[in-house]
């Protein structure tokens, strides 16, 4: 919990976490670059790996680093009592590597849930349990965060669920698309299966050219696109969190030998599958 007293700001450096809070109490306009949010009391607030970012009760105040915050939690308090208090509940979470890039794109630069809406209240009581288990020392505490940390990103992502003709292209809006998302499903049943793009337009339900244009305006990627990221990573994640031999981690990508499996990473990322796995591990 972070409590101050007007006028403040507070500048929070770029991190590579996914960060969340919620206004208890007083107001704020949040910074993201060119993006500006006005947070009123109730309204949560979600951002996956953002660049430095301020929080201010007005414009013309100086912001503070937040280090300095941390280290004086009083910096901010000023010494007139009788100055509107504002108070935010906040934390974050890290994705696991090596997928935390493709997980953090489901969200937009800023996920903003206004206080009226039915999620907010849902998102409160969870941030209240948050709060609660982590300043206390219960048996299974470790996994009780877990889980609610893994409840609150579901509620946001459901909330911009509900918000797909606003969603910028991505998997999440390809999943909310009643056509793309049976030829989504499909490819994530069967990733190492030959696909084409006849295929796929097929399980959509569409033509080939319609299927297409349509994938590409929503998911961002072409289908054929997609699908190669989507096996390099299931071939990261097989690489890291298995002792499966080369052959096996290139047949779940969809490659019939290791040596075009792994020219096809080398061109991915950059490096090969036997030295990816050793700087992961390393």
């Amino acid at each position: 919990m972070i409590a101050v007293r007007e006028p403040w700001a507070i500048r929070f450096p770029a991190v590579g976490a996914v960060v969340f809070g919620q206004m208890i109490e007083g107001t704020c306009t949040l910074e993201r670059g060119q993006i500006k949010r006005e947070l009123q009391p109730g309204d949560f607030m979600m951002m996956a790996r953002p660049p430095e970012w301020t929080m201010r009760s007005g414009p013309q105040v100086e912001p503070v680093g937040f280090k300095v915050l941390f280290a004086d939690p009083n910096a901010l308090q000023g010494e007139d009592c009788s100055k509107p208090v504002a108070r935010f509940l906040a934390g974050h979470f890290l994705f696991a590597e090596p997928n935390a890039d493709q997980i953090a794109g489901l969200l937009s630069p800023i996920v903003h849930v206004r206080a009226a809406d039915v999620a907010a209240k849902r998102l409160g009581r969870l941030l209240s349990l948050l709060d609660d288990e982590a300043t206390a020392d219960r048996p299974g505490r470790s996994l009780a965060l877990d889980r609610l940390l893994e409840v609150i990103l579901v509620e946001s992502l459901r909330h911009r669920a509900n918000q797909v003709e606003s969603m910028r292209p991505g998997l999440l809006a390809g999943l909310t698309d009643p056509r793309i998302s049976r030829a989504l499903r499909a490819l994530h049943l069967e990733p190492s299966r030959h696909w084409t793009v006849a295929e796929l337009a097929r399980e959509a339900h569409m033509s080939r050219a319609g299927f297409a244009a349509r994938f590409a305006d929503v998911v961002g990627n072409s289908p054929i696109g997609y699908l190669s990221a989507w096996r390099m990573s299931l071939a990261k994640v097989a690489l890291v969190s298995s002792k499966q031999p080369m052959i096996e981690v290139a047949n779940v990508a969809g490659y019939g030998s290791v040596s075009a499996f792994s020219t096809a990473f080398k061109r991915a990322t950059g490096i090969s599958p036997t030295a990816y796995c050793q700087m992961a591990v390393g």
